[in-house]
């Protein structure tokens, strides 16, 4: 029995795999967020326990220095925060563009596989066709040997 073979499988092979690219690329962004977004929460958690550290330690007499010392390892962790809320922010526009792509490159390898069904469909009733011709003919044939030898 005949089998199916899309003249285009090289073209789809081929969106298939720049859709796997896209999705690779977009997981990686994503992954890149979730990774900013856990550092920039872990900023803000250590700043949040320091501030709160130094409220409790201001009781009775205050050491400036460790006033002075906490402020500073304040400001270079806010510092750090900002710049990650920054790298987020860039990152952002980067998974926007990611997953557009993504969306453009599933697209085309839908519309490839939409033609690849539809030249299957096309076939599969070419080929139910030919077997009932085929057995038609046989039938033919089979009749007319009865007939001949009767």
């Amino acid at each position: 029995m005949a089998t199916f073979r899309f003249k285009l499988q090289p073209l789809l092979d081929l969106r298939t795999r720049e859709e796997d690219a896209c999705r690779t690329t977009y997981r990686t962004l994503v992954g890149e967020r979730s990774r900013i977004e856990h550092r920039l929460l872990e900023h803000q958690r250590v700043i949040r326990e320091g501030r709160h550290a130094m409220r409790s330690g201001m009781l009775g007499a205050v050491d400036t220095n460790a006033l002075r010392l906490h402020s500073h390892a304040a400001l270079g962790l806010m510092r750090e925060a900002q710049s990650a809320a920054i790298a987020l922010a860039g990152l952002a526009r980067r998974i926007d563009a990611a997953r557009g792509a993504l969306d453009v490159a599933r697209g085309r390898r839908k519309a490839v596989e939409s033609l690849r069904e539809r030249r299957h469909r096309e076939w599969k009733l070419l080929q139910e066709r030919r077997e009932v011709a085929a057995q038609d003919e046989l039938a033919t044939i089979a009749a007319f040997r009865r007939e001949r030898d009767s």
